[in-house]
């Protein structure tokens, strides 16, 4: 049985990670991720929601045993290979959705802070937990987190590595809601989003990711250049005739 899991719905992908008892991001799981995300980047597919098996686990961090015996080097290593599969997620052309169902741990937290939106079961918990190790996170999290919450908070979790539940994350967490309305609150937003153009929409993700690393007149020139890429799109022609026309626009790319 596979350990990373793939079902899509229209234009919706779902992907599970079932590799128990934690869903740890061992070598097999890590390249499994890395192949669909990257066919999923080419394909008619608008929104991804990435979530964990069960109800305990989301991902409980990298696999530890591929630590022992590291050194320095080979360690370094290993943090770029993670920090180019988060970058690759931070700039897929879809929109990930991460539906967090149990413990982020580790990398398990890095990986959703390089997706678009966090929805969390009121029984998932966080934690950037790398420091009880005697190490520091490797895949971002020193980078991303204080640009996902307030500085100072995001220093406090790194730093001392606590887990806390998903309710005192807000504004890291899009929402939270019980386990049973994870999946179908995800899909809810996955939905209303694939119901829009898909030139669109990647365009805006685009546009919204690079602003969180550029000044803000460098970040309008992008703005200016992608709103007239859209206007080529057939999706923007039928939108801004069906408005003209009191209707209710056609999505040209289902």
């Amino acid at each position: 049985m596979s350990k990373v899991e793939l079902k899509k719905e229209n234009q919706i992908a779902i992907i599970t990670i079932n590799n128990p008892p934690a869903n740890a991001l061992n070598p097999e799981v890590f390249n499994a991720l890395q192949k669909l995300f990257a066919e999923l980047n080419q394909d008619d597919t608008k929104v991804i929601i990435l979530t964990g098996a069960g109800d305990r686990f989301f991902v409980g961090g990298a696999d530890i045993k591929q630590f022992i015996g590291l050194d320095g080097k080979a360690a370094e290593k290993l943090a770029r290979q993670g920090q180019k599969f988060t970058l690759f997620l931070e700039q897929h052309s879809k929109v990930i959705i991460v539906a967090v169902n149990g413990y982020a741990l580790g990398g398990g937290m890095e990986i959703s802070q390089a997706c678009d939106f966090i929805i969390a079961s009121e029984n998932a918990r966080f934690g950037q937990t790398e420091i009880k190790l005697g190490i520091i996170p490797g895949w971002g999290g020193t980078q991303r987190l204080q640009r996902w919450m307030e500085p100072q908070r995001a220093r406090e979790l790194i730093l001392t590595g606590d887990i806390v539940p998903a309710s005192e994350m807000m504004g890291f967490v899009y929402k939270v809601v019980p386990l049973e309305e994870l999946l179908p609150t995800a899909m809810d937003l996955a939905k209303r989003i694939a119901s829009r153009g898909l030139v669109a929409i990647q365009l805006a993700k685009k546009a919204m990711k690079q602003a969180m690393y550029l000044p803000l007149e460098e970040g309008l020139k992008l703005e200016a250049r992608f709103f007239g890429e859209s206007f080529d799109s057939e999706n923007a022609k039928e939108g801004i005739k069906a408005f003209l026309e009191k209707r209710e626009p056609k999505v040209l790319d289902k």
